[in-house]
């Protein structure tokens, strides 16, 4: 039922019918991830909405809201705190409120949230599990020398990690850190599929890449090879503590990452990183924007791929 101020509630009474309306709403939406998405999609493109919400409106403002959280969860932390839940809670609204319109009076059951954390994660390793399989090489027949050698490669890819370099060289000196083919499909099915896909809508957000969100991709990837382990793919929950440690391992990595090639004389970094966001952006079909910029692995292993990758990025 539509509320109106108009027949004479008072704005406490106003407030207090549309967040019930609100999340019914959102529960009558968040199983329906299709429409959702669709509608996150053109969030931001979308002209103002009415004063009375009717139910096409509560979907958008929930869509808007969804595609948000998935924002936090890519580019500041996919493991949040308690805490660091209730302060997205306030921005999310704010930046929801100021795209789905003004006179909009928003609200989501934020208890839901986790729920709608782990659907995108859920989401993304689906996608990013047929990438791992077809780039890395892995067979999915069940004959003896396959699983030997499924068993083998997974072993190898995760030592060290090794899955990072373009050019793993498995026995042999590894090259080309962070540029493995897989990293750059999986930042563009995650994020900017097409032209309407998160990446491009929330640009902002996006440029330069973040380094949480390549943690992020390079931590579900590591968690899509970990499911060769045993020869044949066995499907591994994303268990937050376990995963919480392989992500931040990689932001760690990364940083490190950064700051050795600033001390070899270059920030390769933000080249590799301008070169995903660049690619990315032409795979969803839109334009390349300005790139501005503010797991552990062997430093041996990185001083000499670094060696090798510097002269390609002359300062």
């Amino acid at each position: 039922m539509a509320i109106d101020t108009r027949r004479g509630l008072s704005k406490l009474s106003f407030a207090r019918e549309y967040r019930k309306a609100a999340k019914s709403a959102f529960y009558a939406v968040k199983n329906v991830s299709d429409r959702a998405i669709d509608v996150a999609r053109f969030a931001a493109r979308r002209p103002e909405i009415s004063l009375i919400p009717e139910m096409s409106d509560r979907d958008h403002v929930t869509g808007v809201a969804l595609s948000l959280c998935r924002i936090c969860l890519s580019c500041k932390d996919a493991f949040p705190t308690p805490p660091m839940k209730e302060v997205w809670e306030a921005i999310i609204w704010q930046e929801a409120h100021e795209k789905a319109g003004p006179d909009l009076e928003l609200f989501m059951p934020f208890e839901l949230f986790a729920e709608s954390n782990m659907k995108f994660v859920v989401d993304t390793k689906t996608k990013i599990m047929h990438v791992v399989e077809a780039q890395y090489g892995f067979d999915t027949s069940h004959a003896p020398d396959s699983i030997s050698r499924n068993k083998s490669l997974a072993q190898a890819l995760l030592s060290d990690m090794t899955f990072i370099y373009r050019d793993p060289n498995l026995g042999g000196s590894p090259r080309h850190p962070y540029r493995h083919p897989v990293l750059q499909k999986a930042v563009n099915i995650t994020w900017f599929r097409n032209r309407e896909d998160d990446g491009v809508i929330y640009h902002e957000h996006f440029s330069p890449l973040p380094v949480p969100a390549i943690a992020f991709i390079l931590a579900v990837v590591e968690c899509c090879i970990d499911e060769w382990t045993d020869g044949t793919r066995k499907e591994t929950e994303w268990d937050e503590k376990r995963f919480k440690t392989v992500y931040q391992s990689h932001i760690s990595s990364l940083n490190d990452f950064r700051e050795h090639g600033i001390n070899q004389g270059t920030d390769l970094f933000e080249h590799i990183r301008g070169d995903l966001l660049k690619e990315a952006r032409k795979h969803a079909g839109v334009p390349p924007v300005p790139v501005t910029g503010s797991g552990n692995f062997s430093r041996g292993v990185l001083g000499a791929a670094l060696q090798e990758d510097l002269p390609a990025y002359p300062d």
